[in-house]
């Protein structure tokens, strides 16, 4: 019977080891694409969705991304870095925020959030499964460290090697999914990460720097 139990142990190790090893290919294949282009720019779903508070809501969205540079359009707000300052525009009341940018104080900033997996966690490989168009890898992330998040999903396009959908899944309930409809890279024509005030008359500005 204990022989037995080993045997199972050992086996249970030895599959988890290859799940874990498919993961850090697939991983290490999706940062390398990802940090080859130049910029990205990437239209998206929001989803929203908290079944305790009855939430289920979805949002379309825009981001652009460059580096240490990126702009997020979406509805309501614009937020603009240049890697050194940060604009936040809110649409509804005309009201500009302008901000220093630690990079440091948010680990799911939009800069960081296709390539947030890189380090500080621990993955495993879920399995693939088919959304009717293509082949997806689902690779399940842990934080090492305690935060605000239990587990980060990700799906990765098998014939692509981008990301297809991110799940971010808080510790109340809720999930935050960022669903990638339009993917184009290395874009000659981008429009400057930066905040022209002159487009936004009678804007009230509100300096936090």
């Amino acid at each position: 019977m204990n022989k037995l139990f080993v045997i199972a142990l050992i086996v249970i190790s030895s599959s988890l080891s290859a799940q874990n090893q498919v993961a850090k290919d697939i991983l290490d294949e999706l940062s390398a694409r990802t940090r080859s282009y130049k910029n990205m720019t990437i239209s998206f779903d929001f989803i929203v969705k908290n079944i305790s508070q009855n939430i289920n809501e979805t949002q379309k969205g825009t981001l652009t991304l460059e580096g240490d540079k990126f702009r997020l359009e979406m509805e309501g707000q614009i937020i603009i870095n240049d890697g050194k300052s940060q604009w936040v525009y809110l649409t509804d009341i005309n009201e500009l925020q302008i901000m220093d940018y630690d990079p440091e104080d948010d680990m799911i900033s939009p800069n960081k959030l296709f390539t947030s997996y890189e380090k500080g966690y621990k993955y495993t490989y879920v399995g693939a499964e088919s959304d009717g168009k293509s082949r997806l890898h689902i690779i399940d992330l842990f934080p090492e460290e305690s935060g605000t998040f239990m587990k980060i999903t990700l799906e990765v396009d098998a014939t692509k090697k981008q990301l297809n959908t991110i799940k971010i899944f808080d510790k109340n309930g809720g999930t935050y999914a960022y669903k990638v409809n339009i993917f184009t890279t290395n874009s000659s024509n981008l429009t400057p990460f930066t905040f022209n005030l002159s487009d936004y008359p009678a804007v009230e500005v509100i300096d936090l720097r």
